[in-house]
């Protein structure tokens, strides 16, 4: 792999913080998905199933609301985390191609 050009680094850079975008509308969307539907959802399905069955129902779905919600957060971290490693990465190549001129 040879050197890279301005041109590339730079189109290496917007890719990625594209990608940690892309990443953040998808954790977006799970909150939202979460906030909106699962919940109405879930209590559609306990009100249906009385008793023992609804009860585990609501604590499944509970669960897994948190689940989503624990999913969006992690996809916000390494969203943040692709951004800092985007810039370090950004940051050297650009002090090396000046190194070379």
């Amino acid at each position: 792999m040879g050197d890279k050009t301005r041109q590339e680094i730079e189109i290496d850079f917007s890719r990625a913080f594209s990608q940690a975008q892309e990443l953040e509308n998808l954790a977006n969307d799970l909150s939202r998905a979460a906030n909106r539907g699962a919940g109405p959802a879930l209590l559609m399905l306990k009100n249906t199933w009385k008793g023992d069955t609804g009860e585990s129902i609501e604590l499944a779905g509970a669960g897994t609301i948190e689940d989503i919600y624990r999913t969006a957060d992690d996809l916000m971290r390494i969203a943040k985390n692709i951004r800092s490693t985007a810039d370090i990465v950004y940051r050297a190549e650009k002090a090396a191609l000046k190194l070379c001129f």
